[in-house]
């Protein structure tokens, strides 16, 4: 736990130097055992100039969608109707929003750092909710108004505190989906099982996986090529399962979940800059180690375009 903390100290100080003073005093405060969670999480939300970007997450999505559009020829998943579970939709309740006014039937999402009552809190309501309805207008049109917005997240979006092994919807899933989350399941195979199990036969879905270090986006495979990884666990924790895109498709496959995987960002020339441990020139090749983005989706068969 010693050398988690030291290796982590870096990071956290650059981060202490970049966030607005207000959030840094939020991520404080969230680490004091007698904090209110709503109360900080709140705070997290209101003073973060990321989190407040109406258009951040529809920005991601977009930007996937039309990736498998161009290299695939997918066309885009068609949310009307249909039942739709989210993993690590994050505090903001991820694209769930984006599918229920898109007409989607219900939104189950696990997150287990999620906090109940956060989301719905009037200050969230008021610095981001309205602004994302307005943004989502924008790109898909005058679908509902806000107010029939807002009823139908209280009505029909579910996030629960809890892990995708635990997961506990009263449906079966018609698209599945996540951004940057799969990553960061440490057994991410037992989690595939379960996601399975809840999937119905032909469901869409699109998971990006983010195989850096969340570190530093300048060198995004720095302290992970370097040493082992049972090394890192012990300098860095277990922020992320350290699986490679070869790795992934496998557990998928276990899970009996057939998925295809499209490459968004291969950066050659940020795994160069790397001294490479044998444990990973041993097991995977240049090519795959150089893999940092990339979408996993159902195989083209099958799928109307």
């Amino acid at each position: 736990m010693k050398l988690e903390a030291i290796g982590n100290l870096g990071h956290r100080l650059m981060l202490a130097r970049t966030l607005p003073p207000r959030l840094v005093l939020a991520k404080i405060a969230k680490r004091l055992p007698w904090s209110n969670r709503r109360s900080v999480r709140v705070a997290e939300i209101v003073h973060s100039p990321r989190d407040l970007r109406p258009d951040r997450l529809l920005e991601f999505y977009r930007m996937q969608e039309t990736l498998l559009l161009e290299h695939n020829g997918r066309s885009p998943i068609d949310f009307r109707g249909r039942n739709v579970i989210e993993i690590g939709p994050g505090p903001l309740a991820g694209w769930g929003p984006m599918a229920i006014f898109r007409g989607a039937e219900c939104v189950y999402s696990v997150d287990p750092d999620w906090v109940d009552g956060a989301f719905s809190d009037p200050a969230v309501e008021a610095a981001y909710l309205r602004p994302h309805h307005a943004a989502l207008t924008e790109a898909f049109g005058a679908l509902m108004p806000y107010e029939e917005f807002r009823t139908r997240l209280s009505d029909k979006l579910t996030v629960e505190a809890r892990g995708l092994d635990a997961a506990q919807p009263e449906f079966t899933a018609d698209v599945v989906i996540s951004n940057s989350c799969l990553e960061h399941i440490v057994s991410l195979d037992v989690a595939l099982m379960a996601l399975a199990a809840l999937s119905a036969p032909g469901a869409r879905f699109m998971h990006l996986v983010n195989f850096g270090n969340h570190r530093d986006q300048l060198s995004p495979f720095s302290t992970i090529y370097e040493m082992p990884p049972s090394d890192y666990r012990i300098r860095y924790g277990n922020h992320i399962n350290l699986w490679r895109p070869s790795d992934v498709r496998a557990a998928f496959a276990a899970a009996g979940i057939e998925a295809e995987m499209t490459i968004v960002d291969q950066p050659h020339e940020k795994v160069a800059d790397v001294d490479i441990h044998t444990h990973w020139k041993d097991r995977y090749s240049i090519d795959e180690l150089a893999v940092r983005t990339a979408l996993f989706c159902e195989p083209i068969n099958g799928v109307e375009k």
